[in-house]
C-alpha cells in the first residue's frame, strides 16, 4: 500500500510526484489520459516556479527548450497583421527592457515561455527517472472513498479491469472538478464568464509578423467589437522558430452568430479573420471549447482530511497573467514536504500541522483568481475603452473611433493616445507584476505580527493594499527567503540553492548554539554568513537584510518560506511552528 497516491497527471501531478520522490515517499500516480497533454495551455513559468524547477533538477532542460528571452520582452496590440494591419501599442513585459534589473534581482531564475505541451514531458521523464513504476497512464480513476484511517482509490485500468488501491493520503491534482465534487466541496466565484474557443495550428507566420520580440500579439478589430472577441496569437515553439516548424496558439471568445461547436474549418476561418490574411495556409493541430472562470473551492482538505486538492483541482484561475499553473506548482510546493514530515512523524499535531496547506494557499488562489479576471476585464474596460471601441456600438462606430486613434489630425487623436498609456498603467499588473508573481507571503506564519510593524517591509501599502507590481524582499516570519548571492571555496550560489527537501535551513550572522525544548529536534542544516567562517555575502544583501540583529537567526522551511527569526535560542519557536 502506497502511502500517498496522486489522482491526475499533468503539470501539478508530476511535480508533486517528483517532489515526493525527492522525500523518499513511496506513491502512484493515475492518469487517465495515455499520456501528456496534446492541446497547449499555459506557457508562462515566473520566477518563483522556475525556482522550484531549479529545486527539482528540472531547469536546464526547461532553459533549453524554452522561447529565447529576447523574443518574450514585448507584448504588443494590432488591428491585425494583413496588409492594412497597423499596430496600436507595443511595451516591454515579462522581465524585459526596463524591467530585467528588478526580475534580476529578485531571484536567480529568470522569467521563462514554454507551453505546457513542451514543459509536461520533461517533468514526466524527471518523474519516471525518480519513480520508474510509478505513473500509471491510461488508468481512470472511478472514486475515492475515504475511511477514518485510510483511502480507498478505484480505478479502470487500460485494459478495462477495476481495481481497489489503499492509501493514508490521496493528492486531486486532475485539473478539473471531479474531486471536488466527490468530496461534496463547493466552488465560489464567478463561473462561465467568456465562452472562448483556442486552436494549436502550424503556419509560417514569423514571416508575417512585424515585431519578432512580442511574444503575445492581441488583436482589437473593431468589426468584431473588441480584444477578446478578436482574439490574441502567440508562438508555441519548437524554439527557436523556423517557419517550417512553427507552431501557433490562437484564442477567442465566440460571437453571437458563431455555431456552437467550432469545426476545422470555422477555426480555419476565425484565424484567417482576425490576422486578415485570408490566403493563409494552416496546418490545425487541434481546437479546444472551454469557458473562463474564475473560481477557488470551499476547502482544499477533505472532511476527512485525507485528502488534498491541488492546482486547477482547488481553483480555476483565468489565463491572463500566467498565475494558473504556477499557483497550481507552488500548492504542490508548499503541501509535499508537509505530507512528508507528517509521514515520518516529525511533527506532534499532524492533523493541525497539515491544516497550514489550506490556510496559506487558498487566500493565495483567491487573490490570483481575482487578479487574473481583473486583468482579462482590464483589455476591454481600459484598453478598448481608450481607443473608443466597445461591444455595445455598432462596427461602424467601432471603425471611426479606430480611424480617430490613427488620424493625427483628429481632435481626439491626442486623447486617445493619452488614454492608451493610462491603460497600460493598469494592464502592468498582467505584464510586470513582480510583486504577485514574488511578492506574496502567509501572514498565518508571522504569529507576532512582526509584518504589521512596517506593513511587510513595503509588499503592503500605506492603503491596506498588496503591491501587485514591486517586489519587496524580507525575512519576515512568512515571506520567501529572498535571493542574494554566496560565495565560497570560489562557488557562487544562491541563498536559494541552499534549500533541502527533508530539513530546515538555519542561517546566521553569528555563531550560535540552537537550543530546543524537551528534546524535540527539527532537522536542520547551519550555514554561517561570515567572510571567515562560513559563506561571502557577495552584494552585501544578507547585511543589509540583517542589519537591525546583531546576532540575527533566520529559520527557513523546506519550501523556502522563513518560519521564526530572531533570537538564536529557540525557547518560544517551536510553538510558534506548531511542533
Amino acid at each position: 500500500m502506497p502511502p500517498v497516491i496522486i489522482v491526475g497527471g499533468g503539470p501539478v501531478g508530476l511535480i508533486s510526484s517528483i517532489l515526493l520522490s525527492l522525500q523518499e515517499i513511496p506513491h502512484v500516480l493515475f492518469e487517465r489520459h495515455p499520456g501528456t497533454s496534446i492541446h497547449p495551455k499555459a506557457c508562462g513559468l515566473n520566477q518563483r516556479t522556475m525556482e522550484i524547477f531549479r529545486h527539482i533538477g528540472v531547469e536546464d532542460e526547461v532553459l533549453r527548450q524554452s522561447a529565447p528571452p529576447e523574443t518574450v520582452s514585448h507584448t504588443a496590440w494590432y488591428t491585425s497583421l494583413g496588409s492594412h494591419g497597423q499596430q496600436i501599442y507595443c511595451r516591454n513585459a515579462w522581465g524585459g527592457g526596463e524591467y530585467r534589473a528588478r526580475y534580476e534581482e529578485a531571484s536567480p531564475c529568470s522569467y521563462r515561455i514554454l507551453p505546457q505541451i513542451r514543459l509536461e514531458p520533461i517533468l514526466l521523464n524527471r518523474a519516471k527517472e525518480l519513480n520508474p513504476d510509478g505513473l500509471n497512464h491510461s488508468t481512470e480513476v472511478l472514486s475515492v472513498t475515504e475511511y477514518p484511517n485510510q483511502i480507498i482509490v478505484t480505478v479502470r485500468n487500460k485494459d478495462g479491469r477495476r481495481e481497489d488501491w489503499e492509501a493514508e493520503y490521496v493528492l486531486g491534482t486532475d485539473g478539473g472538478r471531479m474531486m471536488a465534487d466527490q468530496l461534496g466541496i463547493a466552488w465560489e466565484g464567478e463561473k462561465d464568464i467568456f465562452d472562448m474557443v483556442s486552436a494549436h495550428f502550424h503556419a509560417p507566420l514569423s514571416k508575417i509578423h512585424p515585431n519578432p520580440n512580442a511574444f503575445i500579439s492581441w488583436f482589437i478589430n473593431p468589426f468584431l467589437g473588441g480584444s477578446i472577441k478578436s482574439g490574441y496569437l502567440y508562438p508555441l515553439g519548437p524554439f527557436p522558430s523556423d517557419p517550417s516548424t512553427e507552431e501557433w496558439y490562437f484564442g477567442c471568445a465566440m460571437l453571437p452568430d458563431d455555431p456552437q461547436r467550432f469545426d476545422t474549418d470555422a477555426m480555419t476561418s476565425r484565424i484567417r479573420k482576425t490576422l486578415d490574411l485570408p490566403n493563409l495556409k494552416i496546418n490545425l493541430h487541434s481546437v479546444s471549447h472551454w469557458y473562463v472562470g474564475s473560481i477557488v473551492t470551499e476547502k482544499f482538505r477533505s472532511k476527512g482530511g485525507r485528502v488534498f486538492l491541488v492546482g486547477d483541482a482547488a481553483h480555476r484561475i483565468p489565463p491572463w497573467g500566467a498565475l494558473g499553473m504556477n499557483t497550481g506548482v507552488q500548492d504542490a510546493f508548499n503541501l509535499i514536504w508537509k505530507l512528508a514530515f507528517t509521514l515520518r512523524g516529525t511533527f506532534k499535531d499532524n492533523s493541525s500541522f497539515l491544516d497550514s496547506y489550506e490556510e496559506e494557499r487558498r487566500p493565495i488562489a483567491k487573490r490570483v483568481a481575482y487578479s487574473s479576471l481583473f486583468n482579462l476585464r482590464s483589455h476591454g474596460d481600459a484598453m478598448d475603452r481608450a481607443i473608443g471601441v466597445s461591444p455595445e456600438q455598432s462596427s461602424d462606430q467601432n471603425q471611426l473611433a479606430m480611424e480617430a486613434f490613427f488620424d493625427k489630425s483628429h481632435p481626439a487623436y491626442a486623447q486617445k493616445h493619452h488614454d492608451v498609456e493610462k491603460a497600460q498603467k493598469i494592464l502592468d499588473g498582467e505584464f510586470c507584476a513582480l510583486g504577485t508573481e514574488m511578492g506574496w507571503f502567509y501572514p498565518s506564519v508571522d504569529v507576532k505580527k512582526e509584518g504589521d510593524e512596517n506593513n511587510h517591509d513595503g509588499q503592503i501599502g500605506p492603503d491596506g493594499e498588496f503591491d501587485i507590481i514591486n517586489y519587496h524582499p524580507s525575512t519576515i516570519p512568512g515571506h520567501h527567503l529572498p535571493h542574494f548571492w554566496l560565495r565560497r571555496n570560489n562557488v557562487t550560489i544562491s541563498s536559494r540553492d541552499l534549500l533541502q527537501p527533508r530539513q530546515f535551513l538555519l542561517l546566521s550572522n553569528a555563531t550560535l548554539q540552537w537550543k530546543f525544548i524537551n528534546g524535540f529536534r527539527v532537522p536542520y542544516q547551519f550555514e554561517l554568513i561570515d567572510e571567515e567562517a562560513g559563506w561571502e555575502d557577495v552584494n552585501g544583501v544578507w547585511k543589509k537584510l540583517t542589519s537591525t540583529c546583531k546576532s540575527c537567526a533566520i529559520l527557513v522551511r523546506p519550501d523556502g518560506i522563513i518560519a521564526y527569526r530572531g533570537n538564536p535560542e529557540l525557547h518560544d519557536v517551536l510553538p510558534e511552528l506548531g511542533m
